[in-house]
């Protein structure tokens, strides 16, 4: 519980309280006492982080505890709980674990109530695989492109790559073109509505208001863009 954020050193004058020693079922109710004794917002980061804890020293209990907190609302990602109201059975099995640990970065956010700083992340996995698309494949400094252009000239570099794995199928040179440049076109569309949360709704430039919609949206074309640029890097 001390782990988890729960203040216990408030708990030191049991010993001196309980004379004799302290027992299982005092201590219980006291660590009950400090906990309701908490703010909401308290509350709901040591029952995260004690979630994570416990799961932490004992991943087997995993598949109970994810059956117990979908009756209320939450699921677990890793070993990190999150609210189910953020969409989350997007497959990120095979992203890289830097983004891996964006993406967890989101859900810590999310789910203590930063909305804006979730926004920031969600963005910033974007930023620095496009930084890296940059730097790799001389593509300028990418400061000096909107965020739009930076995810359409890094999906930009990798079209001979694309179509080479379509020509071991049946299409057509005709079919592969439309392939392409349709897919390209989702992921610099997805850009453009990355690239206006990022600006509306992030911490970025202070403090925005934002609502939960739009870091799902936001994650929705963050993953869509970072899995198909390194699915071809």
């Amino acid at each position: 519980m001390g782990a988890a954020g729960l203040p216990i050193h408030e708990l030191a004058h049991l010993q001196q309280s309980f004379h004799g020693g302290t027992s299982k079922g005092q201590l219980m109710d006291a660590i009950e006492e400090l906990f309701f004794n908490l703010s909401q917002t308290e509350k709901n980061r040591v029952v995260s982080y004690c979630i994570e804890e416990i799961l932490n020293r004992k991943s087997s209990l995993k598949e109970d505890l994810e059956q117990v907190l979908e009756r209320v609302g939450w699921g677990i990602s890793g070993n990190e709980p999150y609210p189910l109201d953020l969409q989350m059975d997007i497959d990120t099995s095979e992203l890289p674990e830097e983004m891996h640990n964006e993406v967890k970065k989101v859900l810590k956010r999310f789910r203590d109530g930063d909305i804006t700083g979730a926004m920031t992340s969600i963005c910033g996995a974007v930023d620095s695989l496009t930084e890296d698309v940059y730097q790799t494949y001389d593509l300028g400094d990418h400061r000096d492109a909107s965020y739009q252009e930076r995810v359409a000239k890094s999906i930009d570099v990798f079209e001979v790559e694309y179509k080479r794995t379509l020509e071991e199928t049946n299409l057509s040179d005709r079919q592969i073109n439309i392939f392409w440049q349709n897919h390209r076109g989702s992921v610099n569309q997805a850009g453009y509505v990355l690239g206006a949360c990022r600006r509306e709704f992030s911490d970025v430039h202070g403090e925005q208001n934002s609502s939960s919609i739009f870091v799902k949206r936001a994650l929705d074309c963050a993953v869509f863009i970072i899995r198909t640029i390194i699915s071809l890097m």
